[in-house]
């Protein structure tokens, strides 16, 4: 018997979730690096493993589908499914899909009083379906009047705007032992890094008081044996990461934007220091953490295989990108006068730390880098900036949801390929620095230390730290060829 699924993804959005995803459909929302109609798909392949899939992102699709029918068998059965419905127990989900072969009429599958999907016995009862929708036109989910229902268990309705939220907010990073949970007024950071949390603590307490408002407020710190943990307001917010991957800010967003972080770079507290302890600040960040992290990533039983696969397929090794970095570092700061300035800095503002608001313009920062001194607060200038920097041109947002591919050439080179286009954003954000003081090339430079730093980090997923490495490649091209 044959099987075609459609997987419909033509209905309407509520404002607040295309703040966070723009203008994209369901299916293309990514949650722990799969996009759900990923998800989806995976479900129902376990029961119709032969099925024809599709996924439908226009109304205007339709006549299209239609004469697809006319080349169908009369007896293939379809399964028509809303994408506004997110399969959160497979397993619960797929004793539903199962009914299928046993039907010999059309019936919708309900969750919750909601209709989740369609299913139709033949190309002919699912082309009435068709017709009904083109002749009203109404969504496909508003027009599955079908007398007959079955239930079905481990669904969850994402058209809601509460349980899209908790969905997509729930890929929290959990490196480091972290674990953040809660309910709907707080949420509980836990680590059994105890010295990482007592320092978020303490950093927010040490700040003075007009840069707390940046700052989502940490309170009721807590001290196990083994962990500790501090609670925090639940702002029901995306951080801008999920926004940036899925496409949400146009430029008109994202100048806004930039005006709120330039405002925070801005509003962080300065004093001036010797040029001797300005160096000593500075290289402690670019020079000896990049030292120190590249023998790391050298010592790990790991680093053979991406030494070699570099070697082979770039014609480098990571001494050759070491070299080049630092190279370049002495020839740009050769030419720069920087100011002899310390500042109060988050430490790391990347979009995966910010809370963001885009109606509100509420802009939050979580997850400082700690402190438990106020002589700790301080750090270099452009730390913070090249933090965000990662980012918008660094695209490392789309590197921790694994939207990154790695492309063989025909030489043998490997390419690193991101399907989205960030320049006309790094053109916007190039100008606010030069409009606040900050050299770009300088930015750039100490970016491509934060991919350098960061290989060792992420070693248990060795595609992501090769990717790292070819994007550290990337930026210090296209800083050396300007």
């Amino acid at each position: 018997m044959k099987y075609l699924i459609f997987y419909d993804d033509t209905m309407r959005k509520s404002e607040a979730i295309r703040e966070v995803i723009g203008d994209r459909g369901f299916a293309d929302v990514v949650i722990k690096k799969k996009q759900l109609a990923a998800y989806y798909e995976e479900s129902v392949r376990k029961v119709f493993p032969h099925a024809r899939w599709q996924v439908i992102r226009s109304f205007y699709e339709l006549p299209e589908i239609e004469m697809r029918l006319n080349k169908e068998a009369s007896d293939t059965r379809v399964l028509h499914c809303f994408a506004d419905t997110l399969l959160v127990d497979q397993e619960a989900a797929g004793l539903t899909w199962q009914k299928l072969p046993f039907l010999r009429e059309p019936y919708k599958v309900v969750a919750g009083g909601k209709c989740v999907a369609a299913m139709f016995p033949n190309i002919a009862s699912y082309a009435a379906f068709l017709q009904e929708i083109k002749q009203d036109h109404t969504t496909a989910e508003e027009a599955a009047e079908i007398p007959q229902s079955m239930p079905i268990d481990g669904t969850l309705d994402i058209s809601q705007t509460e349980n899209f939220i908790q969905c997509i907010t729930g890929n929290f990073d959990s490196r480091y032992f972290n674990s953040v949970h809660g309910d709907e007024i707080t949420l509980v950071k836990t680590s059994t890094d105890k010295r990482k949390i007592r320092a978020e603590y303490t950093y927010y307490q040490l700040l003075p008081d007009d840069m707390k408002m940046w700052f989502v407020m940490p309170f009721d710190y807590q001290e196990e044996p083994q962990t500790a943990s501090y609670r925090m307001e639940h702002l029901h917010v995306t951080d801008l990461a999920i926004k940036w991957v899925h496409g949400a800010l146009s430029l008109t967003d994202f100048s806004v934007l930039l005006e709120k972080y330039f405002t925070f770079f801005q509003s962080r507290h300065e004093k001036q220091v010797s040029a001797e302890e300005y160096a000593s600040i500075a290289d402690a960040l670019y020079v000896k953490k990049v030292r120190e992290r590249i023998e790391k990533l050298k010592s790990l039983p790991q680093y053979q295989k991406i030494a070699l696969l570099l070697q082979d397929t770039n014609g480098v090794t990571i001494d050759d990108l070491a070299d080049t970095y630092f190279r370049l570092k002495k020839e740009i700061e050769d030419g720069q006068n920087y100011p002899l300035v310390s500042v109060i800095g988050h430490g790391d503002p990347c979009f995966a730390n910010t809370l963001y608001h885009k109606s509100s313009q509420m802009l939050k920062f979580i997850d400082p880098k700690g402190a438990l001194t106020e002589a700790e607060l301080w750090t270099n200038p452009y730390y913070d900036v090249a933090k965000l920097s990662h980012s918008i041109c660094g695209s490392y947002d789309f590197f921790n949801n694994g939207l990154f591919e790695i492309k063989i050439q025909p030489g043998f080179q490997c390419e690193l390929v991101i399907d989205f286009d960030n320049q006309p954003y790094v053109k916007l954000f190039r100008k606010c620095l030069e409009q606040h003081g900050f050299d770009y090339q300088t930015v750039r430079l100490y970016e491509a230390s934060l991919f350098l730093s960061m290989l060792p980090l992420h070693i248990d997923n060795p595609h992501k730290v090769f990717g790292f490495i070819l994007n550290a490649v990337r930026i210090l091209k296209e800083v050396e060829n300007s």
